[in-house]
C-alpha cells in the first residue's frame, strides 16, 4: 500500500476514533452493567490493524491510547504505549497469518480486550492491594459488555479501510 493510502486512511480513522471516544467517555459511563461501562477504542484499534496493517494499527494504536490515557484514571501514557504496540504486533500478525474476516477480528478484539484488563488491573493489584476476585469479576463483564460492540465497529473500520 502506497504511504498517500496509508495516510488518507489514517486521516479517515481519526475522525472515526473521536467519535468511539465520544461514545466511550461521555454516553458508555451512564449504560453501565454490573457497575462497568464497555471498552470501544481497542476494538478499533483491532480493526485497523486487521484491515491496513502493522503501521495503520500502530498511528491509531498511538490516538487510541492517548484518548483512552485521557479518559481513564490511569498512569498517563500507560494505554498509549499499550494499544501502540498492540496496534503494530496485530498488524503484523494479521499481514502474516489471520485471514481478513469477522471471525479473525472477535478473536483479535477479544485477545485485545483481555490484555487491556489486564493493564487496568495491574496497578490495583499490585500497588493498591486490591482483591484478585472482584478485579477479574470486573474484567469479564467489561470484556463480554465491550463484545457487543464488534459488529458495529467491525464494520465501520472495514468500509473505512475500503474507501481507498
Amino acid at each position: 500500500m502506497s504511504r498517500r493510502r496509508t495516510a488518507l486512511k489514517i486521516l479517515i480513522f481519526v475522525p472515526y476514533m473521536l467519535v468511539l471516544y465520544i461514545l466511550q467517555a461521555m454516553l458508555f459511563p451512564y449504560l453501565k452493567i454490573a457497575g462497568t461501562a464497555p471498552l470501544i477504542l481497542p476494538l478499533a484499534v483491532s480493526g485497523a490493524a486487521l484491515f491496513n496493517g502493522r503501521v495503520t494499527g500502530g498511528v491509531i494504536g498511538i490516538v487510541a491510547g492517548m484518548l483512552c490515557d485521557m479518559s481513564f484514571n490511569q498512569p498517563t501514557i500507560v494505554f498509549t504505549i499499550f494499544l501502540a504496540i498492540a496496534g503494530v504486533i496485530l498488524g503484523a500478525f494479521c499481514e502474516s497469518v489471520l485471514v481478513r474476516g469477522f471471525p479473525s477480528y472477535l478473536l483479535s478484539s477479544l485477545a485485545l480486550l483481555i490484555a487491556c484488563a489486564v493493564v487496568q488491573m495491574f496497578p490495583l493489584l499490585f500497588f493498591r492491594g486490591v482483591q484478585l476476585g472482584p478485579l477479574l469479576s470486573v474484567a469479564l463483564v467489561q470484556t463480554l459488555y465491550s463484545l457487543l460492540f464488534t459488529i458495529p465497529v467491525y464494520y465501520l473500520a472495514r468500509f473505512i479501510s475500503r474507501l481507498f
